[in-house]
């Protein structure tokens, strides 16, 4: 190859070397290094137990996901910083593949500085908006539990030994004795529930599986099946449990409503159940 030719090839090679890069970089713009923030709880101001599990985060309201806590959330953030919004998250119905805001739990805010590659630790603060709406169902400290059995061998009832109850004066159990007994008991009052978001809230502590139930009273002669909604397994430790009455309230629109607790083992010989602060929560 003459002098002339070599010379060509070389500045072709250049060129295309040159033509190459620039391309990556157009289509490989270098990434900005996100500030990281850090969320393993939240404060909960009002007391009461809690069960927030997860977040959903904005930021200067850009939806940038939903996390399990704790958490490690990368943000990008824009010039000199920005606000992070914080939403606390709960398992609907207890399933654990249905997390999602809690509608009664406020938002948290942080005015969120730029620090890239940086990790700020966050607990952010949160409590029941102001408008929100608890109606007792029971919380067992009267000595009355507000049920009546409908059905099974035994009834939920009332104990006061400081080793079962959550708080107060009392607390709701079921004794399950044989593997052959149940109870079925359904609240003695009706209660309304508006239009919207609706949940019932309960405390709950159990060795044996039970379920919640509602039914619509549509009519002086006439109610709604009874639909069980969700079904709760056995747990050792004290935990809340936030149960969504919204659709069925959309499906089924009635003045008032009762609810229902059934308990029955599962290849078990016994089991006891402990529920506690049982309320509806509306705005």
């Amino acid at each position: 190859m003459s002098h002339f030719y070599r010379k060509l090839f070389y500045i072709a090679y250049v060129l295309f070397v040159i033509a190459t890069n620039y391309s990556c970089n157009i289509i490989n713009p270098s990434e900005p290094i996100p500030t990281y923030v850090r969320i393993d709880s939240f404060e909960f101001t009002g007391g009461g137990l809690t069960d927030i599990k997860c977040v959903t985060v904005y930021y200067n309201g850009d939806n940038i996901g939903s996390f399990d806590l704790p958490a490690v959330i990368p943000v990008v953030t824009s010039g000199s910083g920005g606000t992070l919004q914080v939403a606390p998250g709960i398992l609907v119905n207890g399933r654990n593949e249905r997390p999602a805001p809690y509608p009664f739990y406020k938002m948290a805010f942080l005015s969120l500085p730029e620090k890239p590659g940086e990790i700020i630790n966050y607990t952010p603060k949160t409590g029941y908006y102001d408008s929100v709406v608890f109606t007792k169902i029971s919380d067992f400290n009267s000595g009355i539990t507000q049920f009546s059995k409908v059905g099974g061998t035994t009834t939920l009832r009332v104990v006061t030994d400081p080793t079962l109850v959550f708080e107060g004066a009392g607390s709701g159990a079921v004794y399950l004795n044989s593997a052959a007994d149940s109870s079925i008991d359904s609240t003695i009052k009706s209660f309304p529930i508006k239009q919207g978001y609706s949940f019932l809230e309960f405390d709950y502590k159990t060795t044996a599986p039970f379920a919640i139930a509602i039914k619509a009273n549509l009519g002086s002669l006439y109610s709604s099946s009874t639909t069980y909604l969700a079904g709760v397994l056995p747990n050792n430790k004290w935990q809340k449990f936030y149960l969504n009455l919204s659709g069925f309230t959309t499906n089924y629109p009635a003045d008032t409503y009762h609810f229902f607790i059934k308990a029955a083992l599962q290849d078990q010989t016994s089991g006891v159940l402990l529920i506690d602060n049982i309320k509806l929560v509306t705005f």
